[in-house]
């Protein structure tokens, strides 16, 4: 190998194998390309307004109603993961119910298999019109 390709490889120092590389900054401005949904936009109106010249009641109010709304928002918050809990287990038992029907089918299948072998056994083998075995055999054994 050449120098420099070791050197790309391997740091030169000791100081170079411990240094910890810089945590890129996080991407907060833009949505990613391939996101599922649009991120909501927020309504002017819903934006709280400077506070200055409000009344202590008025932002006693103002922090009344917010709170009512989180509440709100906090019991919708718990009813959807209710419900994705619900989701998923209903998955999980419908997977263990796959799970069981494939078995069922594939030992129905086998059995199936084990049937047709043994009918075509018996087609392939012929018996004779007669012989002294197939003759004798329903008169508790043979005859002298």
């Amino acid at each position: 190998m050449s120098a420099p390709a070791i050197e790309a490889t391997m740091p030169a120092s000791a100081a170079q194998i411990w240094a910890i590389p810089a945590l890129p900054a996080p991407m907060r401005e833009s949505a990613p390309t391939g996101s599922p949904a649009p991120v909501p936009q927020v309504q002017a109106s819903s934006v709280a307004e400077p506070v200055a010249g409000l009344s202590a009641k008025e932002l006693a109010q103002r922090l009344i109603a917010a709170h009512q709304r989180t509440a709100e928002l906090e019991e919708q918050l718990a009813a959807a993961v209710a419900a994705r809990d619900a989701a998923e287990h209903e998955a999980a038992q419908l997977e263990d119910r796959n799970r069981e029907l494939a078995s069922d089918l594939d030992n129905a299948l086998d059995q199936l298999a084990g049937h047709a072998l043994h009918a075509e056994q018996e087609r392939l083998i012929r018996t004779p019109a007669w012989s002294p075995w197939t003759a004798s055999t329903d008169r508790e054994g043979y005859d002298r």
